[in-house]
């Protein structure tokens, strides 16, 4: 299958759950894949591998990386020193493309992309150590990203281009507030992502400035942006409805209906005094599962994780934190009528012993279980 409507010098096309992309003409390409990767000038395609092979997990095809893509590009009829190659788990049949254009430049980028099991932000914790070229494979989540620019550019202009298009590819995916797999920050890609930056050297113009300054910097942050977007939206679902769950927001920072059913059963004693009362962890897991979509519940525990956030970055201290912290929830969680969360339960509840040892994670999942033991109160 070939895609249409895209520039001239640029094709696209599916063959056995892989991408090729062509490049008829004389092209400047910055890869950042191990075969063939750097900067080049005499590629004249590159390839979104699905590294599936049909199976449920990847399975290398060569005793390195590079030679894993180089069987692979056999496998599809392309001389491997005539293309550069990147992998990925995803589906590459929902490959997004966006092309914006201004005047005679137009930037297309094809991404596709999927971080639920990946998902990471840079400084996590690390997956494997490089030894002499051996490593163990990552668990599949892959952005990958191939963008095509239809005029020529210095090689600073190329590198330029690589930056913002790595910073458009993680602002998009924190727009979409995917956590991380492996720490609580919010994930800007996965450990796996890679680009392919191809340029045409028969375009009309040499551009030298891929800033973000730049119209070209422009064009590439929103390509890449819209593009991304669209590739975890067909890839897996991720957008503003599926994000847009309290478990959601919480999962990075491991509360889930599993830990607070363990936070419960630590205090129960506290809970059952003020008519708190599951008797098993699917009863509370029901009762999460009937709120997790509440949109006031949704806000209040999201403005509260952006507290978490700042105290972690120290940007505010701890103090602060769970003052207003406690105060945004008792006051912003609605109860019934003109009442909130703070109104539900005695005066005295806001002000034991315990409340007043929890770290900031401790306090929220206490007052979430007092917001689920609401239907449990008197009218």
């Amino acid at each position: 299958m070939e895609r249409n409507n895209l520039p001239l010098n640029f094709h696209i096309t599916e063959k056995d759950g892989c991408t090729i992309f062509s490049f008829p003409g004389r092209t400047k390409i910055l890869s950042t894949s191990p075969l063939n990767g750097g900067l080049t000038t005499h590629l004249s395609h590159a390839l979104n591998i699905n590294c599936m092979n049909g199976a449920y997990e990847c399975e290398m095809l060569g005793d390195t990386y590079e030679e894993d893509l180089a069987v692979h590009a056999k496998l599809l009829g392309i001389d491997p020193a005539s293309c550069t190659a990147l992998s990925t788990a995803a589906w590459t049949e929902l490959c997004a493309v966006e092309t914006v254009s201004f005047q005679d430049l137009s930037v297309t980028a094809a991404v596709t992309g999927g971080i639920d099991s990946n998902g990471m932000c840079p400084g996590d914790p690390s997956s494997y150590y490089e030894q002499e070229g051996k490593y163990e494979m990552l668990p599949p989540g892959t952005i990958n990203v191939f963008l095509y620019i239809n005029q020529n550019l210095t090689d600073p202009a190329m590198v330029r281009a690589l930056m913002v298009c790595s910073e458009a590819k993680a602002s998009a995916v924190s727009q979409l507030l995917l956590g991380s797999c492996y720490s609580e920050e919010p994930a800007t890609g996965s450990g796996t992502d890679g680009t392919v930056i191809a340029a045409d050297m028969d375009g009309a113009h040499t551009l030298t400035d891929a800033s973000g300054h730049s119209k070209l910097g422009e064009l590439i942050g929103k390509a890449v942006i819209a593009a991304v977007k669209q590739a975890l939206l067909k890839q897996t679902a991720a957008c503003g409805p599926r994000q847009f769950q309290v478990l959601v927001r919480t999962s990075r920072y491991g509360i889930t209906a599993g830990t607070l059913w363990d936070f419960y059963t630590e205090y129960i004693d506290i809970f059952q005094k003020y008519h708190i009362i599951f008797s098993r962890a699917s009863d509370l897991e029901r009762t999460i599962q009937f709120h997790n979509r509440t949109s006031n519940l949704v806000l209040c525990t999201s403005l509260y994780l952006h507290l978490m956030d700042q105290l972690r970055w120290e940007l505010i201290m701890e103090p602060e934190a769970i003052r207003e912290g406690k105060r945004l929830m008792l006051y912003g969680l609605h109860w019934r009528n003109d009442l909130f969360l703070q109104n539900a339960y005695p005066d005295e509840a806001w002000q034991i012993p315990a409340l007043k040892k929890f770290s900031l994670k401790d306090q929220l999942m206490f007052l979430m279980i007092f917001y689920f033991g609401l239907d449990q109160q008197p009218i």
